[in-house]
């Protein structure tokens, strides 16, 4: 292509065409006719929920069909991914005061999860390059009070498992794998929702398996399924869906239901979720084959021991590798706006590591400093403790789009205008400097820490 031609933010053409952009890429979320069958016939059976004396059959049969195509003993239906976590957490036996160590590079709802059970979130640097949890970081952050480590499966891949487990194996603590993001990830061929003590899933709006909203929590262990399912269903023992239900609560527990319509839909877009993640793979492999050979590009790619389902697609820069002597922020943010000037669809993911928020580092919990007043809770949140995880969000950005429909035309078009924008980024950069709306780091962290937004 002929890159000489001005960036689209300076006047000149995009290079992604509007008719490639302006599809209904989206589709893959609507429903087809198979689906609005299944769903029109729960919603005539009249059982939309629990309904006895027959039970949740779709919930019954999806929780069944994911825990096989899994790889995992149980699964348990609940209604996000949030509660997914939650149940998780429970469910490996984390009390109040406990601690829960997770990585400062994930959502929020991780970290939620773990304060839903007056549990205290330690949070733990991340790799740089991959934003996972660094194992190298990890023993440092445990103490008597650990209890478990939550890790996260970010972008659909794996962290090191073998060392974290070891870890946890040696400290005696249990893993539980925040898999949000990860169906059909490998780690030395077995998949994400099996290489810890449970895990938890989401099917939210953009998840590989969307049904709107909805979770799943995996685990090998009958001890852990059960405690997760007495928090799923108000602190009652025995099956929700049995048509004999016992109304005993033996303790705490939430309402974390699914509604048999979207665990019909689930059922019917789980037998497609293979060739749907196969459809992102291929798309990414495609992109990262180019974006691979343009200086200061590094688009994430997997170690060979595990793999890459690219729920989200993450491109690295780097300033030195331009010569540049700016903030990699600085760069982003530059490379980011001429880029969607071509049409590329980018976003940040995350803005700041998690414990860099507001909640943490006001200790705002419950509406005063709970669960941080409890014994155990005398911990800080110190910014500059995630110098890694700060690194990773500002040097870093994901395109979008990678997903099916969308095929090898779009992706060789978001190449064609990355090859364009980094032909001309100090163009891009001088751009931005025009507007001076740039906020060196140091300020935003400074600001952070008074835990104001």
């Amino acid at each position: 292509m002929d890159t000489a031609g001005k960036l689209a933010i300076d006047g000149g053409k995009p290079v992604v065409s509007e008719k490639l952009i302006a599809h209904d890429w989206e589709r893959y979320r609507k429903a087809n006719d198979e689906e609005v069958e299944v769903v029109s016939a729960v919603l005539r059976s009249g059982h939309l929920s629990i309904a006895l004396p027959v039970g949740m059959p779709q919930a019954d049969a999806l929780e069944r069909e994911f825990a096989q195509w899994v790889g995992s003993k149980h699964a348990l239906v609940v209604n996000s991914g949030t509660a997914a976590l939650h149940c998780a957490v429970a469910g490996v036996g984390v009390t109040a005061g406990d601690h829960v160590i997770l990585p400062a590079d994930t959502f929020v709802a991780s970290a939620m999860a773990i304060l839903h059970h007056n549990a205290i979130p330690i949070f733990v640097d991340v790799d740089p390059c991959t934003h996972l949890l660094d194992p190298a970081k990890l023993e440092e952050k445990i103490t008597d009070k650990t209890k478990a480590i939550m890790v996260v499966q970010l972008f659909g891949m794996p962290a090191d498992m073998d060392a974290i487990n070891a870890i946890a194996k040696r400290h005696n603590l249990k893993v539980i794998e925040d898999c949000a993001q990860a169906y059909g990830s490998q780690y030395k061929g077995g998949k994400a929702g099996t290489l810890g003590d449970a895990a938890g899933f989401a099917m939210t709006t953009t998840k590989q398996l969307m049904v709107g909203e909805g979770g799943l929590v995996t685990t090998n262990s009958k001890e852990v399924f059960d405690q997760a399912s007495m928090i799923r269903l108000f602190g009652e023992s025995g099956d929700m869906k049995s048509p004999d239900r016992a109304y005993m609560s033996e303790q705490v527990g939430w309402n974390y239901k699914l509604s048999e319509v979207n665990s019909a839909l689930a059922r019917v877009r789980l037998r497609n979720l293979d060739n749907y993640i196969a459809g992102c793979v291929d798309n990414a492999k495609r992109l990262t084959d180019r974006l691979q050979h343009i200086k200061g590009v590094s688009p994430l790619v997997a170690p060979d021991d595990r793999t890459y389902t690219c729920y989200l697609y993450n491109v690295a820069i780097d300033p030195a590798a331009l010569n540049l002597d700016i903030e990699p922020g600085k760069l982003r943010d530059a490379a980011m706006e001429a880029l969607a000037g071509e049409n590329v669809d980018v976003m940040r993911w995350q803005k700041v590591p998690v414990p860099a928020q507001p909640m943490f580092q006001n200790k705002f919990g419950y509406g005063n400093q709970s669960p941080w007043d409890q014994p155990g809770g005398d911990v800080t949140y110190d910014i500059n403790d995630y110098p890694n995880a700060f690194f990773a969000l500002e040097s870093s950005f994901i395109v979008r789009r990678i997903i099916p429909p969308n095929g090898p035309e779009l992706m060789d078009s978001y190449a064609d205008a990355f090859e364009k924008v980094f032909s001309q980024i100090d163009r891009a950069v001088e751009i931005l400097d025009q507007k001076n709306t740039y906020i060196p780091l140091e300020q935003r962290k400074a600001k952070l820490a008074t835990g104001k937004i």
